[in-house]
């Protein structure tokens, strides 16, 4: 039986390199483009972006950064990449924006802290495991009862199997007479692996890159978790409160900049696949698996729309589990309003582009308010 540093080995050799490695505080400077802005501005705005090592995970901004669209629509960028610590350097204002998060935004946000949503990054990208001999016993989340879920403590995976699982009228209160379901908070995937592996835990939840050593490991890959909850928010982009008020023009510019880059990921995925391959040295049949096939990547998508409607179960399920503190209204986490501006701003530029007016109609049906 392969022990704990088995499955690590074995994650080790499977999961590429980008989703491994660990980087330290370090500033990234680019030589911004001397290209005028696409709206005539006669200075350039300066942002503070605490951007990812990992660009492939980011393909939105990472193809605004390569083409210098944020240069274009006025800003004058500036990368951070830090290796932990994210949040906190947003809410102390060492920086403007940052691309990755969720539960943390969220808890920072309703203890009052200087951060507020305003756009997203990922959605979908994990998947439901179990051993090979209970795969028909829970087939259906009708079926999960009595269940003992393995997940990593405060995850995006542990809210939403909570919310869609409470949806159905499972009680999942810890030591109630009648608790339907039992979650067993594990550190991280590796283990998740492991306790699913031993029989520790029934049902197990962990990102698409470990599909291939749960495999290995002669496990069941249940469904990918957008059969719980379709299209459910992850990484969320998440801006300093003061910044987004003293610079909101930079803002609506640093959104421009990515909608135009998600018409180039929608409608150019060769050209995608071969800018982004080239800056991850990862192999280009990978990336296209990642960016454009839904099956492989356990339904990951990439789009800029904040997406109210789905960040808020998020946030209500945090609360109904005493993660958070209350008293800080949903609404007042999260700003759609400069996506909203940004997207005015590139459908009145090109208005007949069928992606512009595609985006339009998904902000309507995402968000709480028009255009």
């Amino acid at each position: 039986m392969k022990n704990v540093r088995g499955i690590f080995a074995i994650i080790k050799r499977n999961v590429l390199p980008a989703f491994l490695v660990a980087v330290t505080v370090l500033p990234v400077f680019t030589g911004c483009s001397k290209k005028p802005s696409a709206e005539g501005a006669k200075e350039s705005l300066p942002l503070t972006i605490i951007y990812t090592s990992n660009v492939v995970g980011a393909p939105v901004v990472t193809i605004a950064k390569e083409k210098h669209y944020f240069e274009e629509e006025g800003l004058k960028p500036e990368y951070i990449i830090l290796s932990s610590g994210a949040i906190e350097a947003l809410s102390i204002g060492k920086a403007d924006v940052m691309l990755n998060g969720l539960v943390p935004p969220l808890s920072f946000a309703s203890q009052k802290a200087d951060v507020k949503i305003i756009g997203g990054s990922i959605s979908g990208g994990n998947l439901v495991i179990t051993k090979p001999e209970n795969a028909a016993k829970y087939a259906r989340l009708e079926d999960w009862k009595g269940a003992r879920l393995g997940t990593v403590r405060l995850s995006t995976s542990e809210m939403v199997s909570r919310y869609a699982l409470g949806q159905i009228g499972f009680n999942m209160d810890a030591g109630s007479d009648n608790q339907d379901i039992i979650f067993v908070e594990i550190e991280n995937y590796p283990n998740i692996v492991e306790g699913v592996r031993k029989g520790q835990v029934d049902i197990g939840f962990v990102s698409f890159e470990y599909q291939q050593p749960v495999r290995d490991l002669g496990l069941t890959i249940l469904f990918p978790m957008t059969n719980m909850y379709e299209n459910y928010v992850c990484c969320r982009q998440t801006a300093n409160k003061t910044a987004l008020a003293n610079k909101r023009d930079a803002f609506v510019a640093f959104y421009r900049a990515q909608i135009r880059a998600y018409k180039d990921y929608y409608e150019q995925p060769d050209q995608t696949i071969s800018l982004l391959s080239g800056l991850s040295s990862q192999e280009p049949e990978y990336v296209r698996n990642l960016l454009y096939n839904t099956e492989f990547s356990a339904g990951r998508t990439f789009h800029p729309d904040p997406d109210f409607k789905r960040v808020k179960p998020v946030y209500d399920t945090l609360l109904q589990y005493n993660y958070i503190p209350a008293g800080v209204p949903f609404e007042d986490t999260i700003d759609c309003t400069v996506y909203r501006d940004a997207l005015k701003d590139i459908l009145a530029r090109y208005p007949n582009e069928a992606v512009y007016q595609r985006m339009a109609r998904e902000f309507e049906e995402n968000n709480n308010i028009s255009l």
